[in-house]
């Protein structure tokens, strides 16, 4: 709370302070009465209290195992790139959009679909759900885009930013929104081009970044200084080579593909512990993260996607 108090509602050092003396000491005092029952009962809300404690520390412990072992096997672009160049993946009709915690970079799960399914959205986007540190985000700062790739695979990478009062919309509306901020995207992309001059080099096919990953570990928490950034570049913009014409069809293309549906993917991440890991390991990862994550709400409910446009592709994480 005194966290909180300090990053988020931006409170005075002083009235902070304050807080934190009167609510320790009301917690002391509640401490100090049980330990002085302890025989007597005490020790139920003591050892209750425990129990919660050790649940909280296996969900977030396995988390952010989780989350460090994706960020580690990020799929490069260039092998995207000649995936969805051989001759046997195909490019279906509609939009797909595919959730990871990853703001940057391709997610595991996505090769592990192609392989069992050799298929990809004509329209694909990598969706990651951001809550900020402030109440509100206002909608037309909603979406964040980056293009993945070449241009003509029409993969983007989308951070949906929300804070901390905002509710996450409907299916419907949320896809409604998306489809018009990604027109904007690309209209603005190729409309206002930058040209570069023939020798200088790109790091990527279509000659756009995905800014810069400066990851951090924490025995606390993830830190991750992720972002999406424009690139950085002193030329002088100009009006792109794309006519008007080319980016109405752009859109006219999503539009399209919109009305032909919109499907879901989430990946469901089976996760064990490796198998040189000591048996404390074993017992929190393989029996008591697995049964929180049976019992706790899915994510599909928390994001109101339809059952019947949801798609879960299973993989496993050996942590």
């Amino acid at each position: 709370m005194t966290i909180v108090m300090l990053l988020v509602w931006k409170k005075n050092i002083i009235f902070i302070l304050l807080f934190y003396v009167v609510f320790s000491s009301i917690e002391w005092i509640y401490l100090s009465s049980i330990l002085s029952k302890f025989i007597q009962g005490g020790y139920l809300p003591f050892c209750f209290a425990l129990v919660l404690m050790a649940l909280m520390v296996t969900w977030h412990y396995v988390h952010v195992m989780k989350y460090w072992y994706e960020l580690d096997h990020i799929v490069p672009i260039d092998e995207v790139t000649a995936l969805l160049e051989k001759h046997n993946v195909q490019r279906i009709p509609g939009v797909g959009i595919l959730y990871s915690e990853l703001v940057q970079g391709i997610p595991p799960v996505f090769l592990r679909l192609v392989e069992k399914i050799p298929s990809v959205h004509s329209i694909f986007l990598f969706m990651s759900i951001k809550h900020l540190p402030i109440p509100h985000v206002a909608p037309v700062e909603r979406f964040v885009f980056r293009q993945v790739g070449p241009r003509e695979h029409r993969m983007f990478r989308c951070v949906a930013r929300y804070g901390y009062s905002d509710g996450v919309e409907d299916s419907g509306q949320f896809a409604r929104f998306l489809a018009e901020r990604l027109k904007m995207f690309i209209e603005d992309e190729n409309a206002f081009a930058v040209e570069k001059p023939e020798n200088e080099d790109t790091d990527s096919p279509s000659g756009v970044s995905e800014g810069q990953t400066k990851p951090r570990k924490s025995a606390r928490s993830v830190h991750s200084e992720e972002v999406i950034e424009p690139p950085m570049n002193n030329h002088v913009g100009r009006i792109s080579s794309y006519s008007l014409q080319t980016i109405e069809e752009e859109k006219q293309l999503i539009d399209a593909e919109m009305k032909r549906g919109v499907v879901y993917l989430m990946g469901s991440a089976n996760v064990i512990a490796g198998p040189e890991s000591p048996t404390l390991k074993v017992v929190v990862v393989d029996y008591v993260y697995s049964f929180l994550r049976r019992n706790l709400a899915e994510g599909h409910k928390v994001l109101s996607i339809p059952k019947d446009q949801l798609l879960k592709v299973g993989i496993t994480y050996e942590i």
